[in-house]
């Protein structure tokens, strides 16, 4: 089978691109950037805009199935039109594209942002996006559902991902686990909510599962690792692993919200940007709860325990990032925040 996979250079993309490989699939890729992972054996890289109609044509030629991972999705600085230009019209692109070249798979990476408020969602749950992220990717999904029913021969899947991490990654997780690591984590709130996070090589596992056992229409799937841990038990798994102690005072939610309102009054008037901010208090607190019981009800069963994934990116953060650590999850944090 030959994959055309948008964002190849990224975090997920290459991961999934070096497991296609390995399974002897030919692999294209398309990427804005060059990041130099690009024409491994096996595979073919062609750097460009997935809106670019000659650079798509370049870069389906010979592909049976796209696997759509570019998007813009940083969280902040970042203008409403910009998420709808990349993430819902350049998934039309694509499917304009893959219709002219008779291609007839198709994969998108969504995200469980289309659900809008925290909490628990399923499959079931009806989207309700609050942030134009969110709001772009439920628009592409819908792009990719009109094209399915216009041929009852395509086939395409709907990966709702949680926040991903693994080693190599710098958002989402990162910001935690480099938190935890060098002592500067400070609780807020009792830590009961839950948070879902997926490990790539297990996500990555779960996209290969699907891809053998794709038929016509369209499947939808959230994707999380089991077992749905709470805050605390986050923290306290990646302190364990870690070798460390973590400060068990807390600081009240509401005092949490009353400081991070504080020094957002400092930031207006200083001009300079505060790292605590009360959008990202109320995310760290935030219940996320998204489970996969319909993935695995088809028999797909992790690659690695939570528990592995966890201390895998804990042992390469203490490895290869604590030198670096201050820039990096600067960095994070104001692509991502706190998970």
């Amino acid at each position: 089978m030959h994959y055309l996979i948008t964002g190849n250079q990224g975090f997920i993309g290459s991961i999934l691109s070096n497991a296609l490989i390995g399974a002897e699939h030919t692999i294209s890729g398309i990427d804005i950037r060059d990041e130099g992972v690009g024409n491994r054996p096996g595979s073919r890289f062609v750097q460009g805009d997935i809106r670019d109609r000659a650079v798509l044509r370049e870069a389906m030629s010979g592909a049976d199935c796209v696997i759509h991972l570019a998007a813009e999705h940083a969280d902040s600085n970042i203008p409403s039109q910009r998420y709808f230009a990349i993430n819902e019209n350049g998934t039309k692109s694509l499917l304009d594209a893959a219709t002219e070249h008779g291609i007839s798979k198709f994969v998108l990476f969504s995200s469980v942002a289309v659900y809008g408020l925290p909490g628990r969602a399923t499959e079931e749950t009806p989207p309700s996006p609050t942030h134009p992220y969110g709001a772009s990717k439920l628009g592409a999904e819908a792009a990719v559902e009109r094209w399915v029913s216009d041929d009852p021969a395509r086939a395409a899947i709907i990966l709702r991902p949680t926040a991903v991490f693994g080693p190599e990654n710098y958002a989402n997780l990162y910001r935690l686990i480099s938190m935890v690591c060098e002592g500067t984590f400070r609780w807020i709130g009792k830590g009961n909510n839950i948070k879902s996070v997926a490990y790539v090589e297990n996500l990555v596992a779960a996209t290969l599962y699907l891809l053998g056992r794709m038929e016509s229409g369209i499947q939808v799937y959230n994707y999380s690792d089991d077992p749905q841990l709470r805050m605390k038990q986050l923290v306290d798994l990646i302190a364990a692993k870690a070798g460390v102690q973590v400060d068990r005072r807390r600081i009240p939610y509401p005092l949490a919200l009353l400081g991070g309102r504080m020094l957002a009054l400092w930031s207006w008037a200083t001009g300079r940007a505060s790292e605590i901010t009360v959008p990202r208090i109320k995310k760290f607190c935030m219940h996320t709860d998204y489970p996969t019981d319909k993935l695995r009800a088809l028999g797909c069963r992790q690659k690695y325990t939570l528990e592995q994934g966890i201390e895998k990116t804990v042992q390469w953060y203490l490895n290869h990032e604590m030198q670096v650590s201050g820039t990096r999850s600067s960095v994070a944090e104001t692509k991502e925040g706190l998970i």
